[in-house]
């Protein structure tokens, strides 16, 4: 399997996320003393953190008139015969939106019967290939290849599957496409190899958040159960039951769990993920702290995860690929502000220490 460049630091970063998170919170009020704040915020989450993410944080800088046809033609023309013209490549493909690179590629495929994504696999490798395929191929399917490619060969690279299941948690079109896609391309069910390739209570983990039920996320807090839910959770971990805490937190909308973590801290003190941390190891660990972290803020978990991927020695590419590939048509312009306000440096500088030649210049045109 493609093994993460990171070690398996997910946890380290998730738990410097939730630190920061809950400095914003009120300190020190009793839960039935202060009902109406704890209903104020879960309206405010509903409306900013789970509705269904536009174009509007799109960072993709599109012409305002294209042409498919001449774009197909101008991707042949800069793969064919000797050499290959890789800032034409860039150029199109970082300056078209995602149903327009679809488009492309299927006037491509009309035009020349090639597969855009086969000639340019042809023709480029190692990242820069990964960041085009990310482009030119529907975002299910690339995430479902990038599913497979980690649990390929020797060893898992369980960051990955834990990071694709959570750039896509709310998003079950993109999930029903995955598994379509992956039972199309490798003729075995995604929750099969993943069963396969896993163990409990990590492969239990994964499946459930795969299977995740379709929630209305801008529904409010049901505030009685929030309080069964506390109740059970306490109880989960003190008798070490990682198990039924997998099905508990994986059957319950986002907004639902950022509450319960609101309500953890007001009841307990401390923080629900690091209570977490304590009775798990390991991958079932850092998908937990994932999971806790996107329910409290995507952005800032997309902004972490990005900046883990480039701190230290050695680059996570996959990584970025996938983070800044899969939501500059959605919502990678609030991520790169998150990252800078978190970390006093903009992400295109990040990228540009990290990375070089045409994959980084794909990456930074991305991004800008």
């Amino acid at each position: 399997a493609v093994v993460s460049t990171q070690s398996s630091g997910s946890s380290g970063i998730n738990a410097e996320f939730g630190k920061q998170w809950y400095q914003r919170r009120v300190r020190g009020v009793h839960w039935f003393e202060e009902m109406w704040l704890f209903l104020l915020i879960s309206l405010l989450l509903s409306i900013t953190q789970f509705c269904v993410v536009t174009s509007e944080g799109s960072t993709i800088d599109e012409p305002d008139s294209i042409d498919l046809l001449e774009d197909a033609k101008n991707l042949s023309a800069a793969m064919d015969g000797w050499g290959t013209d890789e800032s034409a490549l860039i150029n199109i493909l970082t300056h078209r939106s995602y149903n327009n690179r679809l488009k492309i590629a299927q006037v491509y495929h009309e035009t020349y019967s090639d597969s855009l994504w086969e000639d340019i696999k042809s023709e480029t490798s190692r990242d820069f290939e990964t960041a085009l395929k990310g482009l030119v191929l529907p975002e299910a399917r690339f995430l479902a290849e990038e599913m497979r490619e980690a649990m390929s060969g020797w060893g898992t690279d369980e960051d990955t599957l834990i990071l694709c299941l959570m750039l896509t948690i709310n998003d079950h079109d993109t999930v029903k496409g995955i598994k379509d896609y992956y039972q199309t391309l490798y003729e075995k069910s995604l929750e099969d190899d993943l069963e396969d390739e896993t163990s409990s209570p990590f492969e239990e983990f994964l499946v459930e958040v795969l299977n995740r039920p379709k929630f209305n996320e801008s529904a409010p807090v049901d505030t009685e159960a929030l309080e069964a839910d506390f109740s059970d959770i306490k109880e989960l971990m003190e008798e070490k039951d990682i198990l039924e805490i997998v099905y508990l937190v994986t059957t319950r909308s986002l907004s639902h769990l950022a509450m319960l973590q609101e309500k953890y801290y007001q009841s307990e003190g401390s923080e629900l993920y690091q209570a977490l941390e304590e009775i798990t190891d390991h991958h079932i660990k850092d998908g937990l702290v994932s999971l806790m972290s996107v329910a409290t803020d995507y952005h800032r978990y997309c902004a972490y995860e990005l900046y883990n991927a480039m701190d230290g020695h050695g680059t996570d590419e996959g990584v970025l690929t996938s983070i800044i590939v899969t939501r500059a048509d959605k919502d990678l312009s609030v991520i790169k502000e998150m990252y800078y306000e978190m970390f006093d440096e903009t992400l295109s500088k990040a990228i540009k220490d990290d990375t070089s030649g045409d994959y980084e210049k794909t990456l930074l045109n991305l991004v800008n």
